[in-house]
């Protein structure tokens, strides 16, 4: 079964009490799972969600099994052993390329009918939009016809995938690099060429958080 908000509101409360129960402060806790102490509170909040690796780890440091986990929430773990999350999904409009590039003019007006497409996504954010990839540059990682999902609102860092407005005003997809003092938008595929920039030449529109697979 899937772990709902609600759940995983019980699992944090569960979490909390354990930790106080052997004597552990938030920062004491975050520091032997290798994450933030604000990391912990949120999760025991649960304002947000970890990872399974980083779940688990906090279930074994506190000396729980998933199996106890399970019996506060009255469910069972999904036949692999693993937790399974629910989130909601939300409908992301797929755009072309050319309205990707002008996105920052238009994603406060997009309403739905505005797009051809659709995608099902439990991806969250203000103004989130997908794009269909084109050509071989991103290959392997990424292939022509994928769908990546785009958040403009998240900061873009070195080694991020990134959808960037090139000097030429075009939307392209790249890796982004820094070397030194230089920025590189770099293509996966080593048939073709870095292009190394000014920060004030390009423009990042957003970061790809996510690639959905259509079958």
């Amino acid at each position: 079964m899937l772990i709902s908000d609600a759940d995983m509101s019980a699992i944090g409360k569960v979490l909390k009490a354990r930790r106080i129960a052997k004597g552990l402060s938030a920062r004491q806790l975050a520091e032997r799972v290798g994450v933030s102490d604000a990391h912990i509170i949120y999760i025991e909040k649960a304002q947000r969600r970890a990872t399974f690796d980083k779940l688990m780890n906090i279930i074994g440091t506190l000396g729980l099994t998933v199996d106890e986990i399970m019996t506060v929430i009255g469910q069972k773990n999904d036949d692999s052993g693993r937790l399974a999350y629910s989130k909601p999904l939300r409908r992301i409009p797929v755009v072309s390329w050319v309205t990707a590039g002008a996105w920052h003019e238009v994603s406060d007006a997009f309403e739905p009918g505005d797009a051809d497409q659709w995608i099902e996504s439990d991806v969250e954010g203000e103004s989130v939009f997908a794009l269909t990839v084109v050509g071989d540059s991103m290959e392997p990682e990424f292939h022509e016809g994928e769908v990546i999902i785009i958040n403009p609102h998240v900061e873009a860092m070195p080694g991020d995938f990134i959808i960037v407005k090139n000097p030429d005003g075009e939307a392209t997809f790249k890796q982004l690099k820094k070397y030194g003092n230089s920025w590189v938008l770099h293509p996966l595929n080593p048939r073709y060429q870095d292009m190394v920039v000014r920060r004030g030449e390009f423009s990042v529109i957003g970061k790809v958080v996510k690639k959905e697979k259509r079958y």
